[in-house]
């Protein structure tokens, strides 16, 4: 049987492996273990805010709002830290709106016969 505080030693662990990961330069590792604290509503600050500065750095704007909203929810801190949570989410999605969208390019038109020669015949 599992309790809460054995869930939580649990995802203790798995928070101190990503770390251990991440200093080493397993960063995609390292994300992955990270994610898996923010699955379990782990209610310590360290894998959020490692997740929200990675994803910062990448320019996942998407991730760190949906990191800091599951902080929000999830982690018990101060109002300070809650507030800071906040101000992250904020700034993601402002630069998700300033971010251009990609625009899909149009078909271009056939060139040629399809031939590797332009359809010219060998000699030219």
């Amino acid at each position: 049987m599992t309790t809460p505080e054995s869930g939580n030693v649990a995802l203790v662990k798995v928070y101190l492996r990503a770390q251990n990961l991440e200093q080493i330069g397993r960063l995609e590792e390292a994300i992955d273990l990270y994610e898996q604290g923010v699955a379990g509503r782990f209610d310590s600050t360290g894998p959020y805010d490692r997740l929200i500065a990675i994803y910062s750095d990448q320019g996942r704007h998407r991730e760190v709002v949906r990191v800091a909203e599951e902080a929000i929810v999830s982690v018990h801190t101060h109002s300070e830290k809650r507030a800071w949570y906040e101000r992250m989410r904020e700034a993601a999605q402002k630069a998700m709106a300033k971010a251009p969208r990609a625009v899909p390019k149009p078909a271009r038109p056939p060139t040629g016969s399809g031939a590797p020669d332009g359809g010219r015949g060998a000699g030219g």
